[in-house]
């Protein structure tokens, strides 16, 4: 990190809802990630409400897997973890055997993170809470933003690179791939659906049988889905295999990649005493490495990319999604997409403020205390010291949850009515394994 203080001439090249990306002003191969305390979901975009710490604490998480993944002491002693025991032998022998696992004990996990700025220097991770403002600088990737073409009333997308790859030079791109893992179908699972209407995906998904709600798989699975189209689409592997743009052996690296990182997130959250359910990883292709391009874990890895349980209770954006779900606005955006589905390519936003007459409200004072504990007593768990001042132990946030909820039947309403403050009605935010726990795959609102 160049000691050049941010300047006029540092580029906004993108903004989204919660996260801001600037060209480094010093380095052209270099971007500056921004996240900043605002928070979407449900596609909607920015919230009516901040919360306290996120942006720094989605920083600091980002860079301490990066830095944890990076190390090749982490993947040697993870076969010896306790808590690889509950997958099965054969499955995570040929796993931990490996060539991609074999390079990951001498060379750790490539990712595109360089370091922790304020756009002056370099910083200490552990000293986020006082840097302002806080940048995670990350090496820079070409994005292959896809063409929507209409061919007898098929709404195609065409993706640049898979037609130029031969005449481009690239140095590096985003494989345009959304990769989710799953550990277990909670109750309520889209899975379950899915699997219901076609019984032929438990195939595609490597499982041995069907899976009941609220049921740990035997091994993770892997799901694709679209990252650059306006909604994300469930892919099948030969279709993700295409849109990435990889070579096989490119193609199988960023699998295995993705079951190694996943089995290390699992390992670091249960040292924790924290149940890691399902995630998503993102990837670069870098074409610049002697030999094969090299596949590298890219964005970043947090509570918004992950479905985190602690005692029962969500340790993510899942915990602000249950407070929205059942209000008169979740129900009548639902309504808005319905419609705006039907009008092929409507705003659904304009569609439920203007027709439908609904915006989210504010969270109430209760909510909102526990909402601004979240990210930062998360950060203390996992970091196990204090980052964070004045934040909560986990076990003091999710007894404080707890409480707010044994107060009101309705869950969230600790202080307002219905008609006042339109929240949950009649459903707890609690959640154990065998309730409703189905990640969120990033929806175009929900940048990050």
């Amino acid at each position: 990190m160049s000691d050049s203080n941010k300047s006029k001439e540092t580029k906004l090249i993108y903004e989204g809802s919660v996260k801001r990306l600037y060209q480094s002003p010093t380095d052209e191969e270099s971007l500056w990630f921004e996240f900043t305390d605002d928070y979407s979901i449900f596609d909607w975009g920015k919230m009516p409400n901040t919360i306290l710490n996120k942006g720094k604490a989605l920083t600091f998480l980002g860079a301490y897997f990066f830095d944890v993944f990076g190390k090749s002491s982490f993947w040697q002693a993870l076969p010896d973890s306790k808590h690889m025991k509950r997958f099965g032998g054969d499955w995570l022998k040929r796993r931990f055997t490996h060539v991609v696992f074999e390079n990951l004990l001498s060379n750790g996990m490539p990712h595109h993170f360089k370091c922790l700025s304020d756009g002056k220097t370099t910083i200490d991770p552990n000293t986020v809470s006082g840097a302002s403002p806080l940048y995670m600088e990350v090496i820079k990737a070409e994005v292959p933003n896809p063409e929507c073409r209409k061919i007898l009333n098929h709404e195609l997308y065409f993706y640049p690179h898979l037609e130029d790859a031969k005449g481009r030079d690239f140095t590096r791109r985003l494989i345009p791939l959304e990769v989710v893992f799953r550990f277990g179908m909670p109750e309520g699972s889209s899975l379950t659906s899915r699997l219901k209407k076609n019984p032929a995906y438990l195939k595609e998904l490597g499982l041995p049988a069907t899976p009941t709600p609220g049921e740990w798989f035997p091994v993770p699975v892997i799901e694709f889905f679209t990252k650059l189209e306006p909604s994300d689409r469930l892919l099948t592997w030969a279709e993700a295999s295409l849109i990435s743009g990889l070579s096989a052996d490119a193609f199988q690296s960023m699998c295995e990649m993705t079951l190694a990182a996943s089995l290390g997130l699992y390992h670091i959250f249960a040292e924790r005493g924290i149940e890691l359910w399902d995630g998503k990883f993102e990837f670069i292709v870098d074409y610049t490495v002697a030999g094969a391009p090299q596949v590298m874990l890219a964005d970043s890895i947090g509570p918004d990319e992950l479905r985190l349980i602690y005692r029962g209770h969500h340790l993510s954006k899942e915990l602000i999604r249950q407070i929205y779900r059942d209000s008169s606005w979740a129900q009548a955006l639902g309504k808005a997409k319905d419609i705006a589905k039907q009008r092929q390519g409507s705003d659904f936003k304009r569609i439920c403020i203007e027709e439908l007459k609904q915006t989210p409200a504010l969270l109430n004072p209760q909510e909102k205390e526990i909402v601004d504990s979240l990210y930062g007593s998360l950060v203390n768990h996992v970091a196990n010291h204090e980052v964070f001042a004045q934040q909560p132990a986990i076990d003091q946030f999710v007894e404080k949850l707890d409480k707010t909820l044994s107060k009101s039947s309705s869950g969230w309403h600790t202080g307002s009515s219905e008609s006042q403050h339109p929240r949950r009605r009649g459903q707890s935010g609690k959640a154990s394994i065998h309730q409703e726990k189905e990640i969120s795959i990033k929806p175009r609102g929900d940048n990050r």
